[in-house]
């Protein structure tokens, strides 16, 4: 019997018991649609924490620290070091000068960071939490904007805010938001009633949204000034005082991995941003095997349904496998047979699960894009790829292939009639 006779006769034993077969593939299809709509959504998620990072990480930049870090999980218990024996370093002026002497580096800048304790809209009372961002202009032109304009590096007194702040602040569009001024107050880091600071700005731009809702972005100067109030330390962020990291432009993005090397070798931290984003991926991977282990598991469950509906076929057709043997049929050509059938339920059932899965998949998408991820237009939850249909149908059948074993060999231990 010609290989392709094996297909055809198992399809044809497997429509001769249509709803016994509907039910075996049907459990199939469940496993299936599982781990294709978990896997896809996996994929849509991390596809859009990828994105979020390319639109707020410059590829070029490195951040460096003057202290070794680890940046990766670790995989060995280490020694705990007493807290009193650690010392933070700081930058110092040489070191900038070293930074600066390293072959490929274009700049270095100041690595600001501040917290405030409101943002207010003029004319109002209502505070609202806020987030300071701020960065060379290379990092700042790096931001989406839905209207206005970036302000100059050297700007002062403008600022850049989230597009949530619209409803917030009551300005019914990004357009009206042009103009108009924000308070921003900051206190102290260590120091209790103490007097706060006001600071006003003009918003010369509104950023598209993004997963930092609160952010208001504001020229390096303005924060150098908020972070040296906010630490009681007016020469906090200068060549006396650097701080403990670092903001290093790289002159050619391809040099990068070369420049974080010198780095290094200089007795510094850094990581690149293609080894966050390895990480980053690293930590998908997991949560994609995670989902998808529902759905192998109702592939499991399913496996006894194929086990169960093949032995019944053994039992219902014994006489006719007899006869098969009499006529000339081989153990080898039996057991390919039954084994046909198993693999052809569950390709039918990973073809038809991912289909579904498919289907689910941009319902989803259309649903969130008007309502709960209207204001992310470009965030699609469900993501299907070629690789991942062709591995959800790879998974089905071969399972089922596993599972088709035993009655296949019971099959093929018949006697001939």
């Amino acid at each position: 019997m010609r290989f392709s006779d094996v297909i055809k006769t198992a399809f044809y034993n497997l429509w001769r018991k249509k709803f016994r077969t509907f039910l075996t593939v049907l459990a199939i299809i469940i496993g299936a649609v599982l781990i294709a709509l978990m896997t896809s959504i996996g994929t849509g998620l991390q596809r859009f924490i990828v994105d979020q990072f390319g639109l707020m990480v410059p590829q070029d930049a490195l951040t460096v620290y003057a202290t070794e870090r680890s940046f990766t999980y670790v995989e060995t218990p280490y020694e705990i070091v007493d807290s009193s024996d650690v010392v933070i370093r700081s930058f110092t002026a040489d070191d900038i000068d070293k930074l600066l002497s390293i072959e490929g580096v274009e700049r270095v800048d100041y690595n600001v960071g501040v917290s405030a304790l409101y943002v207010k809209a003029a004319g109002s009372d209502k505070k609202y939490s806020v987030s300071i961002n701020s960065g060379p202009d290379y990092q700042i032109k790096m931001m989406t904007l839905v209207e206005g304009n970036f302000f100059e590096e050297n700007a002062r007194g403008e600022c850049l805010i989230s597009y949530d702040y619209l409803a917030a602040f009551g300005w019914e569009t990004a357009e009206n938001a042009i103009g108009k001024e924000v308070t921003i107050t900051v206190g102290k880091a260590n120091a209790y009633n103490t007097e706060n600071k006001n600071y006003s700005f003009v918003v010369s731009g509104v950023i598209l949204k993004t997963m930092n809702a609160t952010q208001i972005v504001i020229p390096m100067d303005d924060t150098i000034d908020m972070a040296r109030y906010y630490r009681d330390n007016p020469n906090q962020y200068s060549l006396e005082q650097p701080g403990t990291s670092l903001l290093v432009k790289v002159s050619d993005v391809n040099d990068i991995d070369m420049v974080a090397d010198s780095i290094r070798e200089e007795g510094f931290s850094t990581i690149t941003p293609a080894e966050i984003l390895k990480e980053i991926n690293s930590i998908f991977s997991i949560i994609q095997i995670g989902l998808s282990a529902f759905g192998v598991i109702a592939l499991i469950v399913a496996s006894i349904g194929i086990i169960n509906t093949l032995m019944m076929s053994i039992y219902e057709r014994t006489r006719e496998i007899g006869v098969m043997k009499a006529v000339g049929a081989t153990t080898g050509t039996i057991r390919l047979l039954f084994t046909m059938e198993g693999v052809a339920l569950g390709f039918i059932g990973g073809v038809a699960g991912v289909a579904i899965g498919y289907l689910a998949g941009k319902a989803l998408n259309i649903i969130g894009s008007y309502t709960f991820l209207s204001d992310y237009p470009t965030f699609e939850m469900s993501v299907f790829s070629i690789d991942m249909v062709l591995l959800v149908i790879a998974v089905t059948t071969f399972i089922s292939l596993i599972a088709a074993i035993y009655p296949a060999n019971r099959a093929a231990k018949l006697e001939a009639v």
